[in-house]
C-alpha cells in the first residue's frame, strides 16, 4: 500500500510537471504544429528524466539498479527546480490573466519568443541552484556550539564533535569522507558521537569499502567514537530518498555491524556507557524511532533506555530523529544530539521546517536539558544542498 501511494503521487507530479511543460515547448519548438526534433527531443528527455527515480525504485540492489537511482536522484534536483519553478510561473500566469486581463476585456497569447525565453530562464535557474547546491553539499563546514560545564556536571573542558546523516550511497564522493574525517581530527575532539543514517539504505550502493573503512577508521578521539543507527541504515527500496516499504519489511544489512566495529566505532542500540573520568557523565545511545532495526519492533522509551541510571547524573542522548523533548528534562537528560532532519536539505523545504517543526535545526533548551540538532554531513535523493550545509558540529563544554 505504501508503494502504491508513493507511486501515486510520483506520477501525478510528473503528469503535471510534463502537462505544463508540452505547451510551452510547442509554442516555442514547434509553433506550426509539426513534429520538430525541437520539439520531440527535449520532451522524450524530461520524459525519462521523470522515469529515472521510478525505474530506480522498483530494480532488485545492483549495478543497474544504483546507476539509475544515482542519475534519477540527479535528476531529481532538476525536476524540483525546473519544473517547479515552471508549474509556480504558469500559476501565477493563469491568476494574472483571469484577475488583470479579464477584467479589462483583453487576452494574452504568450508568444513563441516569450516561451522561448521562459524555458531558457528557468533552465539556467535550475542549472544555477543545481550546482551551487552540489558546491555547497560537498563543501563541509564547522558549526560551534559553547555550553557551560554545570550543564554536563564537568571540573574540566570537554569536547565533543558531532556528526549526523552521512547517507554513503550511490551519489556519495570519497572526497566528501575525507574532508569530514580531516575536520573532525583538526579539532581534537575529546569525543565523536555519530547521530545515524550512516547508510543510504544500500550497503553495496556503497562504492570502494575498503576505502571507506580507511576514511572512517581515521577519525580519533581520547574517549572512542560512538554511534546510533538512523532511519536509512536498513536495506530498503527508495523513490526520490524516501522508503517505498513499511518498517516491518525493512531489514539491516548482516555486513554493517562488521564495518562499523572494524573502523572503531562503538554502535548504541538502547544501551549506556558511562565515564566515570568524566564525573559519571553517562552517553546514551538510541535505537532509531521508526525503523529500530534487529528485529526490534519498537525502541526502548526515555524512563527504560535510563532506568539503572542514576538522573543526578550529567546524561547526554544521542538518537537520530530530535524527538522527546518534553520528557528529557523528566528523566535527567543534559544534553540530547540528534540528525535526521537534514535541516530540510532543499529551499524552501529548510523554511518551511524551522517555521513548523519544533527543532528542525540549531540549539535550543527545552527545561533544564540542550538539545542540538545539525543539518549532518550527507544527502538523500538529490546530491544537493542549496540554502542548507554540510556540517560537523563542535560542542565546547567549558
Amino acid at each position: 500500500m505504501r508503494l502504491f501511494i508513493m507511486m501515486t503521487i510520483y506520477a501525478a507530479v510528473a503528469l503535471l510537471g510534463l502537462a505544463v511543460y508540452y505547451p510551452i515547448l510547442r509554442r516555442a519548438a514547434d509553433p506550426e504544429r509539426k513534429m520538430s526534433p525541437l520539439f520531440v527531443i527535449p520532451y522524450a528527455f524530461a520524459t525519462v528524466m521523470f522515469l529515472f527515480p521510478l525505474v530506480g525504485s522498483q530494480l532488485p540492489n545492483g549495478k543497474l539498479c544504483f546507476f539509475f537511482q544515482k542519475y534519477g536522484n540527479i535528476f531529481l534536483g532538476h525536476i524540483v527546480y525546473f519544473f517547479g519553478t515552471l508549474v509556480i510561473i504558469v500559476l501565477l500566469s493563469w491568476i494574472t490573466r483571469i484577475v488583470v486581463l479579464k477584467s479589462k476585456g483583453k487576452t494574452l497569447v504568450p508568444s513563441r519568443r516569450s516561451s522561448a525565453v521562459l524555458l531558457f530562464a528557468v533552465l539556467v535557474i535550475s542549472l544555477a541552484v543545481n550546482l551551487y547546491g552540489y558546491r555547497s553539499a560537498n563543501d563541509v563546514k564547522v558549526t560551534r556550539y559553547e555550553i557551560s560545564r554545570e550543564t554536563l556536571g564537568q571540573d574540566q573542558p570537554l569536547r565533543i564533535v558531532f556528526v549526523s546523516d552521512l547517507h554513503i550511497g550511490v551519489n556519495s564522493s570519497l572526497k566528501l569522507y575525507e574532508d569530514m574525517a580531516e575536520r573532525i581530527n583538526e579539532q581534537e575532539p575529546d569525543m565523536v558521537l555519530i547521530g545515524g543514517d550512516i547508510f543510504t539504505s544500500a550497503y553495496d550502493a556503497m562504492k570502494e569499502p575498503e576505502e571507506y573503512l580507511k576514511v572512517l577508521g581515521s577519525i580519533r578521539a581520547e574517549k572512542g567514537v560512538y554511534a546510533v543507527y538512523g532511519n536509512h541504515d536498513m536495506e530498503e527500496p527508495l523513490l526520490g530518498g524516501f522508503s517505498c516499504i513499511g518498517a516491518e519489511n525493512a531489514v539491516r544489512h548482516p555486513e554493517v555491524p562488521g564495518f562499523l566495529e572494524k573502523c572503531g566505532w562503538q554502535v548504541l542500540t538502547d544501551e549506556t556507557v558511562e565515564f566515570p573520568e568524566l564525573n559519571g557523565l553517562v552517553l546514551a545511545g538510541r535505537r532509531d524511532l521508526t525503523r529500530p532495526g534487529d528485529g526490534v519492533s519498537e525502541r526502548a522509551d526515555l524512563e527504560a533506555l535510563l532506568k539503572d541510571t542514576d538522573p543526578s547524573a550529567p546524561i547526554i542522548l544521542l538518537q537520530h530523529e530530535p524527538e522527546d523533548f518534553s520528557a528529557m528534562d523528566k528523566y535527567g537528560v543534559d544534553l540530547s544530539l540528534s540528525g535526521h532532519t537534514h535541516d530540510g536539505q532543499i529551499f524552501p523545504i529548510n523554511i518551511c521546517l524551522r517555521l513548523f517543526s519544533p527543532q528542525s535545526y540549531g540549539l535550543k533548551e527545552w527545561g533544564s536539558a540542550v538539545s542540538i540538532v545539525t543539518s549532518g554531513v550527507g544527502y538523500f535523493g538529490p546530491p544537493i544542498r542549496p540554502g542548507t550545509r554540510s556540517e560537523i558540529t563542535v560542542i565546547d563544554i567549558r
